[in-house]
């Protein structure tokens, strides 16, 4: 999956563009997907990070010669600093011309630049080792571990990334904090105090805030992600708060309450409670669709809860194997099948979210203590955490069969992807 990134574009001076197109071509004899980001860097920060998307979205070009072969973004308004960032998959990933014309007030060219503007950048994957205490990177591509980053403290449990993969957080129990990293160097930015026992962390997937379950203290501490700082007094949730989904079309979060059999549905705009969603049993990690129509919620210890997240009301539930330990739940980034970790059988169970009915012949067998799960922006490949076996597992998804075993660390809890575009 190359990776491509015109880093940062310096729109400040005088006769400064106010518009900007990007185009694709695919110039291949083969298919390929084209995700295309626009973003604006933020005042003051120039060169350090990459927030405020201005235009993402996900293209599939047919070869050369077809009338579907090119992409246009179309006008896109423009801030004082800018850059384009482009990852493409599938047999033709390596064929994409992508151009950025810029315009100015009246629409008149200014500049034309050529996009890969810098070589590739590797598609990482990081995961904490709570039995090691640092967090392992490892390249997506080549399945290797490239790097092993120290923990502060004890107990690092949870991982999550910004979208644009500028940023890590690192939950850490042995000091209620969390921990940022800048990528580019994976050196500490900042550690920030939350709760009591923070076990996960969730970015929102426009990167404005990271939630923080703080598991000790039956509450969500919010971050903004721009400033590093905790933003408002802890949000009191039901008993030991886990994971964290986001349905940003609805503005609404979801927090899975381990030990109360529950869900708090929180405001992501306002960060209050609004309502509370009762289970039959205590749920742990959970998900929503790219279309935000649906929440999966691992209920314990072998039933996949749906929601209906415009009413926020149950819908038939999802039977998986008696007594599999349901841990994790990830869904692909196309929408159609959600896979489910089940901790005690050591497996990965796929789901069908047309029908949501399991499809038990394609169950993969990942180890045991099978946990977090993250794929890949082209939903061709996982990466899985067998917590007590000390691995992480790839499985190839276009035929969910497991490939190969990494030894990153001991007890491998949380694992994260960067770069996600396609949100």
């Amino acid at each position: 999956m190359p990776i491509y990134d015109s880093g940062p574009i310096d729109n400040s001076q005088t006769g400064r563009a106010a518009f900007a197109e990007v185009s694709a071509v695919n110039a291949g004899r083969f298919p390929t997907n084209v995700s295309i980001q626009l973003y604006e860097l933020p005042p003051l920060a120039f060169g350090t990070q990459t927030n405020n998307p201005l235009f993402t979205s996900l293209f599939y070009l047919q070869p050369r010669g077809n009338p579907e072969d090119t992409l246009s973004s179309g006008l896109v308004a423009l801030g004082s600093a800018f850059g384009v960032r482009v990852a493409s998959s599938g047999t033709g990933e390596d064929d994409i011309a992508v151009h950025v014309t810029l315009y100015d007030a009246d629409n008149r060219i200014i500049r034309t630049l050529n996009v890969p503007a810098t070589a590739p950048t590797p598609l990482l994957v990081y995961e904490v080792n709570n039995g090691s205490e640092h967090i392992g990177v490892i390249e997506a591509d080549t399945e290797q571990v490239i790097q092993f980053i120290p923990a502060t403290s004890s107990d690092p449990t949870g991982v999550a990334l910004t979208p644009d993969g500028s940023k890590c957080y690192v939950t850490v129990q042995g000091t209620d904090s969390v921990d940022i990293y800048n990528t580019t160097a994976n050196t500490l930015i900042t550690s920030i105090p939350v709760g009591l026992d923070p076990v996960g962390v969730f970015v929102r997937p426009d990167s404005l805030q990271a939630y923080v379950t703080n598991i000790g203290g039956d509450s969500v501490t919010v971050i903004d992600v721009a400033t590093n700082t905790v933003v408002g007094a802890p949000i009191l949730t039901g008993s030991q708060p886990f994971a964290v989904a986001f349905a940003l079309s609805l503005s609404k979060a979801y927090v899975t309450n381990s030990n109360g059999s529950s869900i708090t549905v929180i405001d992501t705009n306002t960060l209050a409670v609004i309502n509370t969603i009762l289970l039959p049993a205590n749920p742990v990690g959970i998900a929503t669709t790219p279309d935000n129509t649906k929440a999966y919620v691992c209920v314990q210890l072998d039933t996949l809860a749906v929601i209906d997240t415009s009413t926020d009301t149950l819908l038939p539930s999802i039977a998986l194997p008696v007594g599999s330990g349901v841990s994790h739940v990830a869904i692909t980034p196309d929408g159609s099948r959600a896979y489910v970790t089940g901790s005690v059988a050591g497996q990965m169970f796929m789901v069908n979210t047309k029908t949501d009915t399991e499809v038990p012949s394609e169950s993969v067998i990942i180890g045991m203590g099978a946990r977090s799960i993250a794929i890949t922006p082209d939903g061709n490949k996982a990466f899985v955490t067998a917590t007590l076996e000390d691995y992480v597992a790839v499985v190839d998804l276009r035929t969910n069969t497991r490939q190969q075993l990494i030894a990153a660390g001991v007890l491998p809890t949380a694992i994260a992807l960067t770069p996600n575009l396609l949100y």
